[in-house]
């Protein structure tokens, strides 16, 4: 096992969002692998859209570095297991540099940068600036003094003279480099969806603007100076504590059939990964284009993701829906989170106010009504024994849903008690069955191995009593 990672690194972090992170981190990625260069890709936070498209241009599955949900020990695992034979390691921070995940930098950019010992490269869109710029770039190298940031870049520079005004500017007041910009070209705009981007699987158009955007940054940022600058990053000593334990002999594998495709596909590369180590053969299917399950599976996976966008294909699916339901009532195991969740219930309500059919193994009701209801760091004790954990556990998970389960008439168990991440109760959440975890809420299982290998050993008993000896 790895004591340290060595792998060079830098942070490309934002005064806020929306300053061209994910746009200037792809280009950089596009342009160091036209390079040779092999890069792997992380996502400061929580956030699946942002890394699945670093992860479409890496050709590497992109992590998700979130301090506050998996703590210091566990984030380094996930760096040192990512950057297992990478080159470099581009790493695309959420919101603003300090924005954490209240008062404090807890779970920000920063906070993850200090524990990755990177370097930070700081992007200000100047889109609407010149000499102010300048006063941005010094009020954000002095606001702490960790994370050391190392230059800048700019986003929607208008013009050669304004790049250079700007530069002149930076250098002057904050003694910071300009390591390359971005001008304005709408042809790279991504297109926008509910507090996100569109996610790159319904993006026609993202391989024709990799091109375009590759040829830019390679162009007018400064590759050579950023490599020297990545090069830089200290070591990152790992903690005794692993994550990863390579295979785990906990007995017979199982097949788990895990949820993939443009409804579903919000799930962050480590929980799969566990989930094989302890011994499950992972099986991707399509509730909107398979006609049932995968034969033989002793679980189910039911990641996040969109399912409202394609919900009349998975409503005429009905052969799916009803492998669901069989599978349910022969006992497999079935964890769901957020669309998952959405998929299992009754009918799903579009903003059209059409509803839909949808599995019915939840007997509920979701109805979308153009309003965001949960969005933020959990905090959750377990209420009852499940598929995942014992009750009476704590654990840290993030939700965000625009849906909503219209009230029902009882006879279902809450799976949580939700607490925000001040600790303060907001309520319950989450329905459990002696098969059946279902929650708005997503885990990462690095956080725990008990949660894989709870999962896993209650697939292994269904499979048993499936297939007795």
């Amino acid at each position: 096992m790895l004591d340290e990672v060595r792998t060079p690194r830098l942070v490309v972090a934002g005064t806020a969002s929306n300053v061209g992170k994910t746009i200037l981190t792809a280009g950089l990625i596009a342009a160091f692998k036209a390079r040779g260069l092999t890069v792997q890709s992380f996502k400061v936070g929580p956030d699946y859209i942002d890394a699945a498209y670093l992860a479409h241009v890496s050709g590497r599955p992109c992590r998700n570095l979130d301090s506050w949900m998996l703590g210091e020990g566990a984030l380094r695992q996930v760096l040192a297991q990512g950057a297992l034979g990478a080159e470099l390691a581009l790493v695309e921070g959420m919101m603003g540099l300090y924005d954490g995940r209240g008062a404090g930098i807890d779970g920000s950019t920063a906070d993850v940068a200090r524990i990755i010992k990177a370097p930070v490269v700081l992007v200000i869109d100047v889109g609407s600036m010149g000499q102010s710029a300048a006063a941005v770039a010094l009020g954000f190298k002095t606001y702490a003094e960790s994370p050391k940031i190392a230059g800048v870049l700019l986003n929607n520079v208008g013009s050669e003279g304004h790049w250079r005004s700007v530069e002149d500017a930076i250098w002057d007041t904050a003694k910071l480099p300009v390591l390359g910009a971005l001008g304005r070209i709408p042809a790279l705009d991504i297109p926008q969806r509910q507090l996100g981007l569109l996610p790159v699987t319904e993006n026609k158009e993202w391989d024709r603007m990799l091109g375009v955007l590759a040829e830019t940054i390679a162009r007018d940022v400064d590759l050579d100076l950023l490599l020297r600058i990545a090069n830089k990053a200290e070591l990152v000593p790992l903690v005794p504590k692993k994550v990863f334990l390579g295979k785990v002999d906990g007995g017979p594998g199982v097949r788990l059939a895990v949820a993939y495709d443009d409804a579903f596909n919000f799930y962050y590369p480590e929980n799969l990964e566990l989930l094989e180590e302890h011994g499950a053969e992972i099986v991707p299917f399509s509730p909107l284009q398979d006609a049932h399950l995968p034969q033989d599976a002793a679980g189910v996976y039911l990641g996040g993701g969109f399912p409202e966008i394609f919900v009349e294909p998975l409503a005429k699916n009905r052969s799916m829906a009803e492998s669901v339901q069989r599978a349910y009532r022969s006992g497999v195991p079935i964890y769901a989170e957020c669309g998952g969740l959405m998929y299992l219930g009754r009918s799903l309500r579009t903003d059209s106010g059409t509803t839909y059919q949808m599995t019915g193994v939840i007997p509920v009701d979701v109805e979308m009504d153009g309003e965001i209801h949960r969005f933020g760091y959990r905090q959750i004790l377990t209420l009852e024994d499940s598929i995942l954990s014992p009750r009476g556990q704590f654990y840290r998970g993030h939700e965000f849903h625009w849906s909503r389960i219209i009230p029902h008439n009882g006879g279902l168990k809450a799976a949580y008690q939700m607490q925000n991440a001040e600790g303060d109760v907001i309520g319950y959440e989450g329905f459990v069955a002696p098969n059946l975890l279902a929650s708005y809420v997503h885990l990462h299982f690095g956080q725990n191995p008990l949660l894989v290998d709870k999962f896993v050993q209650h697939c292994r008993e269904y499979a048993a009593v499936r297939s007795p000896s």
